[in-house]
Parts: structure tokens; sequence; C-alpha cells
């Protein structure tokens, strides 16, 4: 794969994984190979270690009270209306994000009290350079249910040559009189204004991966390589960044203080806050001289860029002399994509600016005589590819005393163990799954059928294996419908060149062409332009499978896994969002006016057995159907299913996931005339949560269905209003115990269960509301004069777990979804 190719599979596609020339099938083995480069040196394996008492002067609090007052940072504006909305096709307010922040009022013209304005981000890549200079205060947000899909992107190096008109330099920080780019003005994004707050969106520089406009990028692979090229600057006071990723690879992120205000004094108040995002790269990846602190975030470091002996460095604070706390890093996880050998890259190195390189001699750091950085890493994990504190960049070595100590320090820290669930098999009574022999998936795989897989070419190649078994770890975001550079592809590049949506529409018009179905060019076209789609974003999945996340940012996204005719089958802790259909079937005799019919499910059961699916969550991700444009005289429906099981599937557990955000979320049995069903489609839901949802949560058709210790949370003015959570079909066998309903005001107790020409339904132990609740009086209540027995003909043997209502709520919602288990501390 090209460096280019390489780049588009990371930014242009937000994947969090990395990138590299795989061989063999599939492309990123576990056991990379081991690349022989040393570990850090002995004078950077000294690693301080605070105790309780002065970790207790480090906290976040005190970090943040540097400055002419305290800060202590504010809710962050996640669902607020938004004053401006960017979209790439235009159908915003403004096309692109610095025409947005342009059209924010200014710090000075707002005055004290300004009120926060808010710019939306619809889904798309938006390639431009961007400054926001004195606004003031503003929300810039993507998506929160994929930060990946909202990128903004560039590709500037500091020792490029400009060129003027072609290639302009970040406007917040030209350098006009220089002939290069330099560091600051490479920056994609440059933030210079305070109380900011960036959410649920990427931020990258890709310029150390393409080669555009016969530009010659310099190969950035030794230490002597330099090549900085920033993603995100910022040079403001009180911001939060809150569910980003920021990409790059030396020098991703750049926290600056703005100078002083006269001569000698001290830096302008500078305060950063990260939580809950990603930030990636390969050499001083997060540096600077403002008061930086990051928790709850992974911190990623890149491979595939640097030769063997300069494996890189993490953090590079150059906090000033008179500033007794620089960087805080807690709570956090710092790993690797493969192929960087243990011991490879240093936690962190002085920047030391404006100390030339080997003039640090005779300087006196501990007097506060020259810049210092500070940086404390606290109760976080830690790859094995993490050394000790490394060489400043003036070349000073890392010290812990002596007139040249730097003053890095860690607390309560650990290495990065993630467990190797790949070949855990279903537990013994845990739900259907676990009879007529259980439910092993891929956990007999041979060493050489264990593979990290980390965009849809690798997927697809691990899963070409078939029947052997096999255990693919999901590293990063994989989104399906990319082509094998990594390229996301749109409704564009599937449409056949016959298919309009006009023209479809005025051909098929209820009022002219009435309730026949669709047939004659337009038609055809259509189906030719979905058949191309569902080539791609459609992936079957063979017997004997294990797919298992690994980290906290394992997403499948913009496709459906397929198990057709398949067993022994395991998938878990995966975030899967939006299946997303370009080009649904019109119906015209579906319901009175007509429905609009999508294809993908995020997960599909057909003809399957012994399946196994946990941990995971399910969404529709930043394209909610809602949101969707109405033709026909209805809306379009993109998403079909969350997860789907069907067509006589049988034996299958589905514990400890997420549901939310979506209409039709699970059905069991997909027609009242499929009597193949009968007797299989044996199915067990434990400690779900469905929140969000509309309804299906799950509808059944024949079904022996055990749901047992889940969490429902009925909302009806919801994107997605409530409608009903139990759907008791045609000769439908729903087992109900131990379950909880949190319902707003307005939902009635008679709507949890909706009849649709089922006949039996048997509860027990459920509560609504806290309080205990029959559900089988309420359902007879909603149906006067039908008979709906309780004896649904069988009993369930298989629930290990099974566990009082009472503590159903705080365990689901402390478990349940795709994140990896917290670690022992």
């Amino acid at each position: 794969m090209s460096l280019r190719q390489c780049w588009l599979a990371l930014a242009l596609a937000a994947s969090a994984g990395g990138c590299s020339a795989p061989t063999g099938v599939p492309a990123a083995a576990v056991q990379s190979a081991a690349v022989p480069t040393p570990a850090v040196t002995a004078a950077a394996s000294d690693r301080p270690q605070f105790g309780d008492a002065q970790a207790a002067t480090h906290r976040v609090a005190d970090y943040f009270a540097q400055g002419l007052q305290a800060w202590q940072p504010g809710a962050l504006d996640t669902a607020a209306v938004a004053d401006f909305t960017v979209a790439p096709d235009g159908s915003g307010t403004h096309s692109s994000v610095q025409a947005a922040i342009d059209a924010l009022p200014s710090r000075a013209a707002s005055g004290a009290g300004a009120r926060r304005h808010v710019i939306q981000l619809r889904p798309g890549q938006y390639r431009e350079i961007v400054c926001a200079r004195g606004k003031a205060p503003f929300t810039l947000r993507g998506s929160a249910a994929d930060p990946g899909a909202t990128v903004i992107v560039e590709g500037r190096w500091n020792a490029q040559a400009k060129r003027p008109g072609v290639d302009p330099a970040n406007p917040c920080d030209p350098a006009l009189s220089a002939s290069t780019y330099g560091t600051a003005g490479s920056a994609s994004v440059a933030i210079f204004s305070d109380d900011v707050q960036l959410l649920h969106l990427t931020i990258a520089n890709d310029a150390m991966d393409q080669v555009r406009d016969g530009q010659g990028y310099p190969p950035g692979a030794g230490e002597s390589g330099g090549a900085q090229a920033v993603a995100l600057m910022t040079q403001g006071d009180r911001l939060q960044l809150h569910g980003v990723r920021l990409l790059g690879h030396q020098d991703t992120l750049f926290v600056r203080a703005a100078p002083p205000a006269a001569a000698g004094g001290p830096p302008a108040p500078a305060r950063v806050h990260v939580t809950d995002s990603l930030i990636a790269g390969d050499v001083d990846f997060i540096f600077g001289n403002a008061t930086l602190v990051i928790e709850r975030s992974t911190i990623r470091s890149r491979s595939g860029r640097r030769t063997p002996g300069n494996g890189g460095h993490v953090l590079a604070p150059s906090t000033a002399a008179g500033q007794r706390l620089g960087m805080l890093v807690q709570d956090s996880v710092f790993d690797a994509e493969a192929g960087l050998p243990a011991g490879s890259v240093s936690l962190g190195r002085a920047w030391d600016f404006g100390i030339a390189r080997d003039a640090w001699q005779g300087v006196d750091f501990s007097q506060g005589t020259a810049p210092n950085g500070q940086a404390l890493i606290a109760r976080s994990t830690l790859g094995p590819h993490l050394g000790g504190w490394g060489t400043s960049t003036a070349r000073r070595p890392f010290s812990a005393s002596g007139l040249a100590a730097n003053r890095f320090a860690e607390h309560r820290n650990q290495p990065l163990r993630e467990p190797d669930i790949g070949r855990e098999v279903l537990a013994a009574g845990d739900g259907w799954a676990a009879a007529e022999g259980g439910t092993r998936g891929g956990s007999a795989a041979k060493p050489e059928h264990v593979f990290e897989v980390r965009n849809r070419r690798e997927l697809a190649a691990g899963l070409a294996l078939g029947k052997v078994p096999k255990i693919l770890y999901v590293r990063g975001r994989i989104d399906l419908s990319s082509d094998d550079t990594g390229r996301p592809l749109t409704a564009a590049d599937y449409r056949d060149p016959a298919f309009d949506a006009a023209t479809f529409d005025a051909a098929y018009a209820p009022a002219t062409w009435g309730k026949k179905p669709p047939e004659g060019p337009q038609e055809d076209a259509r189906r030719r332009s979905a058949k191309r789609q569902s080539q791609q974003v459609v992936l079957q999945v063979p017997s004997n499978t294990t797919l298992i996340g690994r980290g906290n940012d394992a997403r499948i996204v913009n496709g459906m896994l397929m198990l057709d005719g398949v067993s022994q089958v395991i998938v878990r802790r995966i975030h899967f969002s939006d299946a997303f259909d370009h080009f649904p079937v019109w119906d015209p005799n579906d319901n009175a006016s007509g429905e609009w019919n999508s294809e993908y499910d995020n997960l599909s059961l057909r003809r399957s057995a012994h399946v196994w699916v946990d941990h995971c969550s399910f969404d529709d991700g930043a394209r909610p159907d809602p949101t969707a444009v109405t033709r026909l005289g209805r809306k379009v429906q993109h998403h079909d299913g969350l997860l789907d099981i069907t067509q006589q599937s049988d034996l299958v557990t589905i514990s400890w996931n997420v549901f939310r955000d979506h209409d039709k979320t699970n059905l069991i049995g997909s027609s009242d005339k499929q009597t193949l069903d009968a007797g299989r489609l044996r199915v067990s839901f434990h400690h779900n949560l469905w929140e969000r949802t509309m309804a299906r949560t799950p509808r059944v058709r024949y079904g022996q269905v055990h749901l047992f210790n889940n969490l429902f949370v009925a909302a009806p003015d919801a994107q997605y209003p409530f409608e009903y959570s139990i759907g008791l079909g045609f000769d439908s066998r729903v087992f109900s115990e131990h379950n909880v309903w949190e319902a707003a005001a307005g939902v009635s107790a008679l709507k949890l269960v909706k009849r649709w020409n089922g006949n039996a339904f048997f509860d027990r132990g459920s509560l609504l509301n806290g309080q205990p609740v029959d559900l089988l009086a309420n359902v007879r209540a909603a149906n006067p004069g039908v008979q709906i027995s309780a004896d649904v003909g069988w009993t369930p043997t298989l629930s290990a777990g099974l566990e009082a209502a009472s503590a159903v709520a705080q365990r689901v919602r402390e478990g349940a979804g795709h994140r990896a288990p917290p670690q022992p501390r």
C-alpha cells in the first residue's frame, strides 16, 4: 500500500488503526515481525514515580488553577441548537468550515459574557485550512454517533516551500516573511480564541502520507528527517476537546500559550482540556508550552514512517520556567499500531524551546533559567512499545536530578494488558446458544489464523479463509463502504449512469403510477445501483469465526455483516453503525401510502446456528432516518434492522449489547408464512439496553425467545419516538422475566408489549419505573376479546446469570456495550 493509500485508509475513512504494507492473507497479523530496533536507552530508563502525597498536588484542579483565576471546565454543548450548519454538499448554511467561523462575531464586538454560538458539521470530508482567531465563544460539533464521519484535513509540513495563492499557510500564524510554512503555519486547524469547544470530529494532517501536485514530501524516516506537520494548533484559554480524533505523525497536537503581553512577562493563560478522545502520531505528537490535561483518552503511537532505531516520542512539553504545571495525562491508554517493538518509543522528552542542539550544558534548569517541560502520566495503562523518558530536542539526556533535571514523573500506571478474550467460548447455561454442544466460534484457531484487521480489505481477507477456525481482532474503525485504498465510497460511486432519483420519482409517483410494483428503465437502473453497493458493503462471515474488538474504538460502519447458512460464530465488543442503503426499494403496497424499504442490517443472521453476540453497540450513526428527505410522499428509509435473526436461524445468545437510535431494531422471524421457522429461532436476550429505539425490541414470529434482565428506556419525544418494546408475532413463544422499563411521562404500560397475531406470552418479576408490572394483563387489556395464554409451551433452563430486576438498571448501564472491560488496578 502506498503512503497516500495508507493515509486515505486512516484519515479520509477516519480509521483509528494503522496501515502497513501487508503480505499474506490477511494483511496484518497479531504476531507482527519484530524489527531489530533498540529499546529506549539506559539514560532514559529512569522512571520517577510520584507517591500519593505528591500526586495530590497535581490534580486537574491544580493545573487549571494556573492563570488569572481558576478555571473549571463547563458543560459541553452536545445538543444545543446550531446557529450555523456546514455541509459538503451545500445543503447547510455554509459549505466550508472556515466560512462558518468567519460568520461568528468577534470577541471584541461581543464583549464579556457573550453567548456561545454552535457550528454543526454534517458528516463528510472538509479539505481546508481552518483558522479561528479572536472569536466569541463557540462550539464546533460533529456527530456524537461517529466522530470519524466528520473529517477536517489538510497537508502542509514545516520545511515545505510556500506557494502563495496555491497552498497558503494557516492564516492564524502565516509567518509572512518566511519562505516555508513553518511548524505553526502547517496546522490544518488553528484555534486562536478563548472558550472554544471541539466535539465529536476528526482533525488530521496528511502531509506525511501523500504527494500532491508533484511536491516532494520528505521521507520523515529517521530522527533527522524532521517533517513536522500539525493537525491541530491551539493558542487560547479554556479550550475543551471531547470525543475528537487528532491524526498525524510528527507534531499532531500543538498547544501553545500566546506571547507575554510585556517583554519578559509570563505567557498568557492557555489551558486545554481533552476528554474521551484519540490522539495519534509518532514523534513529539503532543507538544507545546500550554497547560494541557488529557483524561480518559487513547494516545496512539503510529508505525510505518520511522526507520529502525528512531522509535519516536509521545509528549514534548516546553513548560515555562516560572510555571509549576504543564501537562497531565490520566486515566488514559497508551497503545500502538502493529509493528512497534517493545521499548522503542519514549514516554516523552523536554522540548527545550530556544536552546540550540547540544547547547544545554551549563544551563541551570533546576533554577528556572530556561523552559523545562513538566509532565505527569497518572493512573494510565502503558503499552509495551513504551520505554522511559527520552533525550530532549536540545539533546539533553533525561535526568531525575541535578542541574539539568527534568520535571517528568508517573503515578500508579500499569502495563497495558489487553485480555486475550478471542479464545473465550460461551459459558455453560448462558442462553440458547449454550445448548446442544455450545458455541465456541473460532476459539480453536491455530496461531497462524489469528489476525488484527484494521480496514475493509484486511477484514475481507480474513473472512475469506472460510470455515477454518479463525480469530479476527478488529482494531480501530473499519468502513465497509471504502475501496481497497481506503477511499470512502458514496452514492455517486455506486449509482448506475441511467439512474436519476428525480426521474425515478416522476416515473413512479402514486398519482400516476398507482399501486403496482415499479418496473421499467428507472427501476432497473436502481436495482443495478443497489447491486453494486451490496457487492461492496456486505461481507459474509463464515463458520468457525470469532470477530472481536480490540481496544475501545473498534467499529464497523457503513455496511452489513451477513451470517448465512453458517454455524459457530462469536461477535464481541464491536460498535456497529450506519448500515446505510443509498438505493432503497419503493413499495407502493406497504401501508396505505407506500413505504421505502432498506436492504441492510448492521448484523444479519439467516439459516445460522450457534451464534453469540456479546458486548456490542448498534446504532444508525450520523445519518438517522428522521433527517432523511421525503420522496413520493414518504420519508426515505435508509436503515433496516440493527440485528435481525431470520430464516430458521437457531441457538443464539444476545448478551450485554446496546441498541440505540433506530426504528425497526430486532426482528426474529421474517414472515407469518415462513412455516419452516417453527421449532427454530431459539434465541436468548439478556442484559441488553434498548434506548431511543422505536419498536421491535424484539418483534418475534415462531421463536422460543427468552428475555431476561434487559433494560428498556422508553422516550416518546426522542428522535425515534417510542412505539412498543416486545412484539408478539404469529406463533411466537416469548418467555420474559426480570426485565426493567424506565418510561417517560406519556408512555402507557399498555404499549410495552404489542400483539401482532401472537396468542401466548409469559412474564414474571418485571418492573416499570421501579414498580412491579403485569405485562400479560396489560397486553390482554390492549386486546379485548383475544385469548392470550400464559402457557408458551416451554420453560427456560439456560438462564445462567439471572438476577433480580432491582439490580438490572445499574448493572446494564455499567456493563453493556462495546467498550473493553476495565483493567484491575
